[in-house]
This record gives structure tokens, sequence and C-alpha cells, in this order.
């Protein structure tokens, strides 16, 4: 296993493309000239800074810089031969969406960065990282021209401390791998039904002992400090009237417990009909506002209970006092006092979607999560809009999905008209679940105006299925493709060269630091200690199934049932994108378009996937765990074996049947299509372990070239 890290991380080093004329960054900038010949760095960056202003804060990047360029490449650098790097802001001002662009030139001499001010600077070191590469003499940069800066001022990602609490270090993980790739927003999801995750003084029962893990405000402090000094706003939420037990549980007398069952258990909300909720709310968002100095504040208002407030007294008399007709006049009469207590504590108030629907004033910023008509819908009210439809991490979908979605899009995001009629017409369950808030129907383009309302995009990562130990390898590196879609040009559109870059870009940040790769080596260990290569194999080549089909808990609660989901399976441990699968693929499109010497490469992995069969099944033998996938290593070797004798044909000229391979690729699609929309993960059948064999696309370009050899 071992040369094989090291190819990997030789690839990482190279610095440039394929074609080597443009460096492999991510994302990619607005332009980049090069120049032949490159800039040797034998010793530390000496930088002399003009017009930036905090010292401290730019003291401490470059401090970061040296660090992570020591690790990307091992080397002991001279401390005589210091590489001269000067770095002038046109603005001093340093606000985390203020002055992002930079230009940044590598000549023969050293580094020049012009930025529009400190976080420009950030920027441009980003950049600067990955530009770092190895030469037999020492650290070789490109000699190169780079004028950059963002499509958009929100470029962020959503964790979901509330229902898997995630423990500082693994915060921080993540901060610094966004301050590699550009992205700017860590949005925190701390409280839902499930616990309410900051230390209150005004409250101290939201988080009593049996409340579960929550961060101390000294914590916080340091959270937010250590995010600011890498770029990154804080911005917290705190999810009303919905999605509130933990507060309810905790100061029954701000809520409202409806009497309707819903798989088990009572809806219950905020109780919007009492003064003593919004004394309540005046209080604690006061005091988390505090602890939060971005100007955001995250209020939630989704996924109101249907039924939760209908046999309330309380509920009525307000109704029949203020005039509401129905639920959604209640919500929005909800909101709208929220977003008061919210401009009073100083913050500019976020809400999901609903609160649009709801009515409230066009200056609450609105977040779009569950079809791209929201945006649209949104921006035509006037309000200002964050885009995360299309862009939920937590449904496991491969990075190129979410690629293809751009945030200016009307309709690319939700269920399509025909499938929502399908579902609907299956069961009255589906029927009552499948809203026209689900589905994504035809609209028109965004005006000019409204794409000015667009403040950018957001890629939430929930977590039900995700908890401390999976963060890491659940949200990277397909966060990275992310960071290219919203700060890139609207034009870089190219999947499979995305897909070429990234593989590179998560080999740097598995270097520098984050722990995706650690983390599977870990859980392969678990289970199969001293004997782990065939299962991590098999598990380089797979992936989980798709759109919350490994949550089990849900099939469990639709039949009645409650269960704990344990956290470690085969299907937690695969990576949601496998890297080597389209390695894999690239290198057949190459070689069936002429490129020979791929051959050796792609007979010697076929050769190792299908002796890993024996090998794993070695392993597997009283593993229930691994058993469950035998029939998945099957698979691999069936293709694998396929895959071989599609390249002797190729290389004999010979035409080959295509029938046999084409059922096995048949199968596998099958497999994949299974999970792939909203809702059939839940009424199809799903493959063994909940994986997916991730390496058909390649064997069928063999396949399909070998069928057609002359």
């Amino acid at each position: 296993m071992m040369w094989a890290m090291g190819a990997m991380l030789a690839g990482a080093m190279a610095g440039m493309s394929a074609d080597a004329t443009q460096p492999d960054l991510m994302p990619l900038p607005r332009a980049v000239v090069t120049e032949p010949g490159a800039l040797a760095v034998r010793g530390a960056f000496a930088v002399r800074w003009a017009g930036c202003g905090n010292m401290s804060f730019l003291d401490s990047a470059i401090r970061r810089l040296q660090t992570d360029v020591t690790r990307e490449t091992g080397l002991i650098l001279d401390g005589q031969s210091a590489v001269p790097v000067t770095v002038r802001c046109r603005d001093a001002r340093a606000g985390v969406d203020l002055g992002e662009g930079y230009t940044l030139r590598v000549t023969a001499t050293g580094i020049a960065i012009e930025a529009e001010g400190p976080m420009g600077v950030l920027r441009a070191f980003a950049t600067l990282r990955q530009l770092v590469g190895l030469s037999p003499q020492a650290i070789a940069l490109p000699l190169v021209t780079i004028t950059d800066g963002p499509r958009f001022a929100w470029r962020g990602v959503m964790l979901d401390p509330a229902r898997h609490f995630i423990e500082v270090a693994t915060l921080k993980r993540q901060i610094d791998a966004m301050e590699r790739v550009k992205l700017n927003v860590l949005h925190l999801h701390l409280s839902d039904d499930e616990g309410f995750r900051v230390e209150s003084r005004r409250y101290p029962r939201l988080t009593a002992d049996d409340a579960g893990a929550f961060y101390s405000q000294a914590e916080i402090r340091d959270l937010v400090a250590y995010a600011a000094e890498r770029g990154v706003r804080i911005v917290p939420e705190f999810d009303v009237p919905g999605h509130s037990r933990a507060i309810v549980a905790a100061y029954p007398e701000v809520g409202v417990t409806g009497k309707k069952l819903f798989l088990g258990r009572p809806d219950v909300a905020l109780n919007p009909a009492s003064p003593a909720t919004y004394r309540f709310l005046a209080r604690l968002f006061g005091e988390m506002a505090a602890l939060f100095p971005d100007r955001h504040f995250h209020v939630g208002g989704d996924e109101v209970a249907k039924d939760v407030w209908e046999d309330s007294p309380d509920v009525r008399a307000l109704m029949a006092r203020e005039r509401l007709a129905d639920r959604k006049a209640v919500e929005g009469y909800f909101m709208r006092r929220v977003s008061r207590i919210v401009a009073a504590a100083g913050k500019q108030m976020i809400g999901w979607e609903e609160v649009a629907a709801a009515g409230v004033a066009p200056d609450a910023i609105v977040q779009a999560w569950q079809t791209s008509n929201a945006i649209a819908a949104a921006a035509a009210k006037g309000h200002r809009t964050i885009v995360s439809a299309g862009y939920y991490l937590n449904l496991l979908m491969p990075a190129g999905y979410h690629y293809a979605i751009d945030p200016f899009a009307t309709s690319a995001a939700g269920l399509t008209p025909a499938h929502a009629v399908g579902l609907r017409e299956l069961n009255p369950l589906l029927a009552a679940i499948v809203t026209d808030a689900l589905v994504d129907f035809p609209r028109d383009a965004l005006s000019r105006e409204q794409e000015a309302r667009i403040l950018g995009g957001e890629a939430p990562l929930w977590g039900e299925i995700a908890d401390d130990a999976l963060i890491d390898q659940q949200l990277w590196p397909r966060a990275a493709a992310m960071a290219e879609r919203f700060w890139s040009p609207a034009s870089v559109t190219d999947v499979p060269d995305m897909y070429r870059r990234l593989a590179i870009v998560a080999d740097q940040l598995s270097v520098t630091g984050l722990a995706d790769r650690a983390t599977r080596q870990r859980m392969a260990a678990r289970v199969a200690p001293g004997e782990s290569d065939p299962l991590e194999t098999l598990l380089a080549i797979t992936g989980p199934v798709r759109n919350m089909a490994h949550d089990h808990r849900i099939k469990a609660m639709l039949a009645g049932k409650r269960i704990v989901q344990p956290l470690n399976d085969l299907a937690d441990a695969a990576p949601v994108d496998s890297l080597a699968a389209h390695r894999f693929a690239a290198q057949a499109q190459a070689y069936v378009g002429g490129d020979h010497s791929q051959r050796a490469a792609l007979r010697a992995q076929l050769m190792l996937w299908r002796a890993n069969d024996a090998r794993f099944a070695a392993i597997a033998k009283g593993r229930p765990m691994l058993e469950a996938a035998l029939p998945t290593s099957a698979q691999i070797a069936a293709l694998a074996e396929a895959g071989l004798a599609a390249l002797d044909a190729i290389e004999t000229g010979k035409q080959r049947d295509p029938a046999e391979a084409r059922a096995l690729l048949d199968t596998l699609a099958a497999q994949e299509a299974a999970s792939w929309r909203p809702f059939d993960s839940f009424l199809r059948q799903q493959p063994p372990a909940d994986l997916i064999v991730k390496i058909g696309p390649g064997i069928r370009i063999l396949v399909e070239a070998a069928a057609a050899a002359r």
C-alpha cells in the first residue's frame, strides 16, 4: 500500500496539469498566464508588507503558509536562502467578505501579491499553497501570473452539531481546510430536537447534565477567533419555532405539544401565542448574539409540524385576535416578531425558505433548500438569498452532481413533476408527503436584478448519519468542488477536469491535516485488524447508497420502531466519491482514444481488483459486517474480469460479444439508480451492504471499445 500512497503524493506535488501549461488549482482562478521556467524555493518566505493593516493577522497567515509548505513537501528549508515575497493591499479593512480579489505573480526572482485587502492576501496564500511542487533539486513554483477574485461573497458549508456533537478539534480541522480552498462561511446548526449545544448562563437547563455535550462560551469565543484568523465567518443557527424539542424539554412553559402522534411521538414547537416565548427568545438570542460577532444570525424557521398548534387554545385565541387565517399565517406572525428580536440584538436574520412563504419582510435573508424554484421565489420577493438547494452533502451524492448545479439555476434541484406524480400515485402517505414544495417546476431564468440578490451558495452536511468521526470524509473532498462552484467563473463546468484536479487537492488536504483517509484506515483496521488491506481495496472503489437510503432509522420509524444506528458499517467507511474509480475511467478513456501508455496500468489495476475477491473472502469469514459485502467483492471481480477480457480484445483487434459484460454493467447501473432519486431510496431494493461499486464507467468504456474493435 505504501507505494500507492507514494505515487499519489508524487502526483499531488506535481503542481501542474497533464499538459504542463496550467497549474492544477481548485478553485480555478479567473485568469492564469504561465511562462516557461520555475522559481526554486530553498528557504522560507520573507515577506515585505505594504498597506495591509493588522500585522498580527497577517504574520499568523504567513506562518500557516510556511507550515503547510513544509507539510506538503517534507523538506527542511535552508534558513539562509529566503524567498522574497512582496505583499501590497489596496485597502486595509479586513472584513471576511471584503477585498478577496488578488493578483499573484511568481517570477524567477520572487513572488509579488497585490490584494484588494487582507482577505485577498489569505486567498492568494491559498493559491500559493497549491502551486507548491517538487523537483529533483527543491521546491519549485511555476512562473505564473494569476488574476483572481470570487464570483460569490457567500461560500459556505453547514455542519450539524445538534444531532451528533462535533468536537472543537474536528471543527478546527474543517476551518483549516476551508481556508485552503477559499470557503469563507461555516454555518453551525446549534439547536434541534436532539440538543442545544451552546452554554447558556441565562437558561442553564438547556445544557443540564442530561442534555448532552455542548460548547462552553469560552470554546465558542476561541472557535470564532480561530475561524476569523483564517478568513472564515461562523454563523450560528438556533432553530425556532419547530425543531425545538430540546428547548421545550428544558423550558416547557415556552412550548406547545401537539395531541396527534407522528411516528410514535407528538410534535413539539414553541408557543407563538405566549409573551413568555418572546421574552425567552429575546434573552436567549441576546446572549447567543454576543458570542458570535458575525452580523448574521440564523433562526431556522423550517418544517413546523402541520398540526402542532391545532389543538392549542392559546394559538386559536391568537389567530382570532390577530386575524390569522391558518398555520402559515401563524408562522409568519411568529417569524416577524423573531426578526425584530434579532434586529434588536444587532443582527441580520437568516431563515430557511419557509420564512419567505410565511411572509417575513424582504430584508430577511432566505436560505433556499428544497428546490431551485425556492431560489427564484425568494429572489422575486426581494429577499437576498443563499442557495443550498442541490448542495446537500448528507445525501451522499457525488461531487459531479452538485458541481453541475449553478447557484443561479431556477430549475435544477428537486423532484421532477413526472417523478412527483408517480410517487403520489403509489400510496396516500406519499401523496401527503410529496408536496409542491419538493417539486422543481420549469421556471424562467433570474433577471439581473434577481441575480444580484443571490449572495452565494452553502453546502449542508446534516448530522443524522455523520458523527464526529465521519465529518472529514463526508465533507471532503466534495466541499472543495463546492468551493470551486461558488468561487470560479460560471464558465468553469468541466466535470472530468474537476475530478482530475480534485484528486490532487484531496491529497494536499490530507497531507496538511484532514483525517478523511485516516478515518477509513482506522475503520478498516477496527473491522479486520492485521489484515485490512483487502477491505481497503474494496472500500476505495465503492461508495454508500444515496438519498438517505443508508439511514436505516427512517425505515424503522415507518415500521413503527425506533433504533439507534451505529455509524461503523462499511457504507460509513467508504468514500462518497471514489477518486480511484474516476482515475481508472479517465485512464480507460485515454487508452481507447489512442494513448497506449495506459495499457499496463489498466491491466495491473484490473488484475488487482480481480484477485482481491479471494483475499476479501478469506478475511470476511466469521465477520458478519464483512460477510454482508461478499456479493460486492464478487461483483468487483466479475467486472474486473470483463475489463481484462475487453483489454485483450482491443489489443488483438478482435471484436468481443459484449452481452455478458453489459449485463453485469446493467445490474450495477440499476443498483446505482435505486438510490439516485429522493424517495426511490426507500421504495427500491438497495445493493448488498449499502455499497455501490464505482468502477462501472471505466469498465463500460473498455467493453464498448472491445465491441467495436477491428
